[in-house]
């Protein structure tokens, strides 16, 4: 079995015991969409896989990132959805995409019946790397692995601030903030973090340290 594979089977089997005694149904695209109603309450599909980056733990790894539709159907598809968010909330290497985070579209591309959301899924892929000519010298490289960083944005009142437009400087990625000022972006694994942030048109640089989650971030 693959790597994404068993990522995905892995993610399955969790969801799969947080909806029980309802069942889970993955479609791998094999059958059309005739319209039909879903054999099961919770109809889970993979979206994308996007390349994250490259970093070097025993091996040379190929970051992945598996993006993945839950969605759910039927008369309780609320209580089902809250039990399945509170599972993957108790396992730290899954998040959520955020509202404001989505690609234009991409919600309504991905749930197609009933209710649900988008799951981020990281993959660590190993490879040999090609082998180059005899080095002289010693060699000192940096390798930095990416990570994900929960926070908000407040202001001197510690109230969130919302849509607002936040990078790391280690990230070519910026995100938006939702109406409670939380924020989730990807950086390097450096404590301390420097920010580019933007609210109303108005761009500050903040950093602050990261050693313990969630990030606050103040607007001053």
């Amino acid at each position: 079995m693959g790597i994404v594979r068993s990522a995905l089977t892995e993610l399955l089997g969790i969801l799969s015991n947080a909806a029980s005694p309802e069942s889970v149904r993955f479609d791998d695209g094999s059958q059309s969409d005739d319209g039909s109603s879903p054999d099961a309450p919770v109809t889970v599909r993979a979206v994308a896989v996007n390349r994250v980056g490259r970093s070097r733990r025993a091996d040379a790894v190929l970051d992945l990132e598996l993006k993945v539709a839950v969605e759910c159907h039927g008369p309780k598809q609320l209580d089902v959805m809250e039990q399945l968010l509170m599972a993957l909330e108790h396992n730290s290497q899954y998040s959520i995409v955020s509202k404001g985070e989505f690609e234009p579209g991409e919600y309504q591309a991905s749930i197609r019946r009933g209710m649900g959301f988008l799951v981020r899924v990281p993959v660590a892929l190993r490879f040999d790397e090609p082998a180059g000519p005899p080095v002289l010298e010693p060699l000192v490289a940096t390798t930095n692995v990416p990570r994900r960083i929960h926070g908000r944005l407040v202001d001197v009142h510690n109230k969130g601030i919302p849509n607002a437009y936040i990078r790391a400087h280690s990230s070519a990625t910026a995100v938006v903030s939702d109406a409670t000022g939380h924020f989730e972006v990807l950086a390097s694994a450096d404590e301390i973090q420097h920010f580019a942030v933007a609210v109303r048109g108005t761009e500050r640089e903040v950093s602050a340290s990261t050693g313990s989650l969630p990030v606050i971030l103040r607007w001053e």
